[in-house]
């Protein structure tokens, strides 16, 4: 049995898994489609080139603030190694209110499909209709890392781990775990 103490923890887990199981899986599962169509393509896969440019979806669950996140995000090659990445994620909680963040992405190659990466990041976080004002939004910065896989020249997928600091004192300061596909141009 468990302690007191873990007992909210653990009820705020089965709430947030109980929200997550059906969009989870439903993403999960076109998230695999997307593998293995990608993966039948013949064209050879070729790292990330300087000024390439890619838009993508994302799937993000915010651990501490106990809800999660559709985005969509944009990703430029600065260099053959450095990413920015701005974009916009969409909370979907009873509140619902959007974070705009930039992220720069240090890419080191595991495999000529396979990079991982360091994450540093900016941001505004919970703006919404009824946070216009000064006292309802948060400045942020995000340290994480992330792994992306490109299944052919133009698809990639990613996995993203990020802890995203908030200026305001009212907020958590949550942990986001991310899955996204990205088209490259």
């Amino acid at each position: 049995k468990a302690p007191a103490s873990y007992i909210p923890i653990l009820n705020n887990f089965a709430t947030t898994t109980s929200i997550m199981t059906t969009t989870m899986k439903r993403f999960t599962t076109a998230l695999i489609a997307a593998l293995i169509i990608g993966g039948c393509g013949t064209e050879k896969v070729q790292a990330q080139r300087k000024g390439e440019f890619s838009l993508g979806a994302r799937m993000t669950q915010y651990f501490r603030a106990k809800t999660f996140a559709l985005g969509i995000y944009g990703n430029y090659g600065i260099t053959r190694w450095l990413d920015i990445e701005p974009g916009i994620n969409f909370l979907c909680k009873d509140n619902s209110s959007v974070d705009i963040y930039c992220d720069l992405h240090l890419l080191l190659e595991v495999a000529e499909t396979c990079y991982i990466y360091p994450i540093a990041g900016i941001g505004l976080s919970d703006m919404s209709s009824e946070s216009l004002g000064f006292d309802g939004w948060s400045f942020s910065g995000a340290l994480g890392a992330g792994f992306n896989y490109r299944l052919n020249r133009r698809l990639t997928t990613s996995i993203q781990c990020k802890w995203i600091a908030q200026t305001a004192h009212r907020h958590r300061n949550p942990v986001s775990l991310s899955l996204g596909i990205e088209y490259a141009f």
